[in-house]
């Protein structure tokens, strides 16, 4: 273990080494991300509306931790548990230090916080001037992760509350914990969100299959946006920080809007798939969490199915949320019975959503219960009709249900484009 932790504070040293030095080459705008959920698609669309006019490099994947942020800023992947990967990673981080020349003016970096001091770590090499926020919600209260939400915000808003005076923190204006901060911050503060006072503000939010459209206020402007591969009203707070960053530099109106019409969500984060039978699937396998669940099935309630197809939902444990384990997993439960005519859950936390389904009024006999994502799948390939609609949704760990979604997928030789965690590092996991 002793050899382990040393080689692990080697490689961390070389990797942070290697980024100041492209850092102090480069000297590039960083922009950084952070937040409770909605990160990963927020540094995407961030991405999308600034490579309109600018060269930019962001995280590869949800590279967000320490190593994964040292890897990014040096465009290299994780070695995994491969040392000959380890190795080459390691040259190629040589290499791109010292002898690349792409000039990027711009970076976009996702950065994650699972406990106290994270934020920490990350700020000791990178020094953002604009830091954007999403939201605070309850995630990551296992044991040795945060105790409360009070502890996240305090974590998580060390990115913009150590900003000085000439940077931006851009800010959602709808979420009571981050609305503490705003008065509190050396930074300029763009707000951004639905409510009244938003800087950059969302109205008349509509979304279906076809798409999220809203009115977007600004400046005593207002403007009709239609984002066709979008679904869901809560994506309105990924496209809105990327606008709010457009306009900061001065970008005009017609260049973020085709920044954002060329956004695609990444893989697992409610995307539209084709499924067996003439069904549609609507992705969301990447993780869940509480905040995320409940959105989910919001989105699930507000797309119709044609003819006679069905509204499923597909859902897996919600992990890391502690104390909330059992009272959340009923509350999804009890929501999912609302909007679902058949669900079915996997994982044993997951046996919660059954029982307050039932409870609630979903027939028991609409209601299914695996261990295994591959298994659920497997049933559920031939329960599927023409014009049915599959919410599939769960956490990452001890879940995965992109293997669900593989199996009642219409084209499942397209699943490492499609779906999320298909690298060959994952298939033993």
């Amino acid at each position: 273990m002793k050899a382990k932790n040393k080689a692990k504070s080697a490689i961390l040293w070389y990797l942070k080494t290697l980024a100041r030095h492209r850092l102090n080459k480069l000297k590039p705008e960083i922009i950084g991300v952070t937040g409770s959920v909605g990160k990963t698609s927020t540094k995407e669309a961030i991405y999308h509306v600034l490579a309109r006019r600018q060269q930019v490099l962001k995280n590869q994947k949800s590279y967000n931790t320490e190593f994964g942020l040292l890897l990014s800023i040096l465009n290299q992947e994780s070695g995994f548990s491969s040392p000959l990967k380890w190795m080459i990673a390691l040259w190629g981080a040589f290499e791109t230090a010292f002898f690349d020349k792409t000039p990027y003016t711009k970076m976009v970096l996702e950065m994650g916080v699972d406990k106290p001091k994270d934020m920490d770590v990350l700020l000791q090499f990178v020094q953002p001037t604009v830091g954007v926020m999403t939201t605070i919600k309850p995630i990551h209260l296992d044991e040795g992760q945060f105790k409360n939400l009070e502890e996240i915000l305090n974590e998580k808003s060390k990115l913009v509350k150590r900003m000085g005076e000439n940077d931006w923190a851009i800010l959602n204006a709808d979420d009571h914990y981050l609305s503490l901060i705003s008065n509190q911050l050396s930074a300029n503060v763009i707000t951004f969100g639905m409510g009244e006072g938003a800087d950059i503000r969302a109205m008349n939010v509509k979304s279906s299959e076809k798409g999220l459209e809203f009115d977007l206020l600004f400046d005593e402007k207002t403007i009709h946006v239609q984002l066709p591969n979008l679904i869901g009203k809560h994506h309105v707070y990924v496209v809105l920080p990327a606008i709010a960053i457009g306009f900061l530099n001065q970008f005009k109106w017609e260049t973020i809007k085709a920044g954002l019409e060329d956004f695609v969500l990444p893989p697992g984060r409610m995307n539209l798939i084709p499924g067996v039978s003439n069904s549609i699937i609507i992705d969301s396998s990447y993780n869940a969490s509480p905040a995320t669940m409940a959105v989910a099935l919001d989105v699930l309630g507000e797309i119709h199915p044609k003819g006679v197809g069905r509204r499923i939902a597909v859902l897996g444990n919600m992990n890391e949320i502690g104390d909330l384990t059992d009272s959340e997993h009923r509350k999804v439960g009890k929501e999912a019975a609302k909007v679902a005519d058949l669900l079915i859950t996997v994982g044993d936390h997951a046996r919660l959503y059954a029982e307050e389904a039932v409870k609630a009024g979903l027939q028991q006999s609409h209601v299914w219960s695996f261990v295994d994502s591959k298994d659920a799948g497997e049933f559920l390939s031939g329960k599927l009709k023409t014009g049915d609609i599959v919410l599939v949704k769960g956490s990452q760990n001890k879940v995965r249900l992109e293997r669900c979604i593989k199996e009642i997928m219409a084209e499942p030789e397209r699943a490492r484009d499609l779906l999320v965690r298909q690298d060959d590092s994952w298939e033993s996991i």
